[in-house]
């Protein structure tokens, strides 16, 4: 937590420093951009240690819309309409993939992200787990905050019905 806690901390720096000089929020792009030379500084020289996490960040832009970007412990930074980091990351990826993200709407999106965590996980090499869901859409304002809780319960819902049913036709399968 303390790599995140610090380029957390580097970011607020950052969106503030903008903010003052140019009486504008920053772009997610710009921010982006800073915090990918802020986490690769760390790569450059032997008497610091590296940031050891990957940082999702995501916002919405006056002119540019909606927008995500993905940085590495390198500090190279994508862009993407969707992305996973972390345990099973390869999985949720092809997942991703699959869908048209441009054409979900939030809770739609939500209920996909429920179903991918779901598939993934596997009950017999990972712990539990307590889904948590977040999302920046037009139904939070375009800030980042919690998915409500009967959006939140009716994914998850949901996503233990395509489980059961994805489990009962492997059965099937298996059978035959």
């Amino acid at each position: 937590m303390a790599d995140a806690s610090a380029v957390l901390n580097w970011a607020r720096k950052e969106s503030g420093d903008y903010r003052q000089f140019y009486s504008n929020e920053i772009p997610t792009k710009i921010l982006c951009d800073r915090l990918s030379g802020y986490v690769q500084m760390y790569t450059l020289y032997g008497y610091v240690r590296p940031f050891g996490i990957s940082i999702l960040l995501g916002g919405v832009d006056k002119k540019a819309g909606p927008q995500l970007f993905c940085i590495e412990p390198s500090g190279i930074s994508w862009g993407y309409y969707g992305c996973a980091i972390g345990k099973g990351k390869q999985a949720a990826k092809s997942e991703i993939e699959k869908l048209k993200l441009s054409e979900l709407t939030c809770r739609q999106a939500v209920v996909e992200a429920a179903k991918m965590i779901y598939s993934i996980h596997d009950d017999v090499k990972d712990k539990e787990f307590e889904l948590e869901l977040s999302w920046v859409c037009p139904e939070s304002n375009n800030k980042h905050t919690m998915v409500p809780k009967d959006i939140k319960e009716q994914a998850e819902k949901l996503a233990q019905a395509a489980l059961d049913e994805e489990d009962e036709s492997s059965d099937d399968e298996m059978d035959a």
